[in-house]
């Protein structure tokens, strides 16, 4: 029942790290916003930022296999929402680090 969910998070995961490994390598072509206009290190920027989108794709992909394994949807989206806190919290301190 839920091999449609996790084919789709491991779709997903493997886009987000081929993304971060293009981040941490230190493009930073896919990055934009105002943190980034304003930085004069942006490899350094797309480096930082390349770590707490790696762990959105280890989480995405835990993710996907959990609803496989216990096929439970609520288990897996209760690891989604405390990998996405996470990620969001790192990413606002990198973000604070850079300006």
């Amino acid at each position: 029942m839920m091999i449609g969910f996790s084919i789709m998070m491991g779709f997903v995961s493997i886009i987000l790290f081929f993304v971060s490994i293009s981040l941490l390598k230190g493009n930073y072509s896919l990055m934009h916003g105002n943190v980034f206009d304003n930085t004069k290190d942006k490899e350094g920027l797309a480096k930082a930022t390349g770590k707490p989108v790696l762990l959105m794709a280890f989480g995405i992909a835990v993710s996907g296999i959990v609803a496989v394994v216990t096929n439970k949807i609520i288990l897996s989206a209760i690891i989604l929402i405390c990998v996405a806190v996470i990620m969001g919290i790192w990413i606002v301190t990198i973000q604070r680090r850079f300006v």
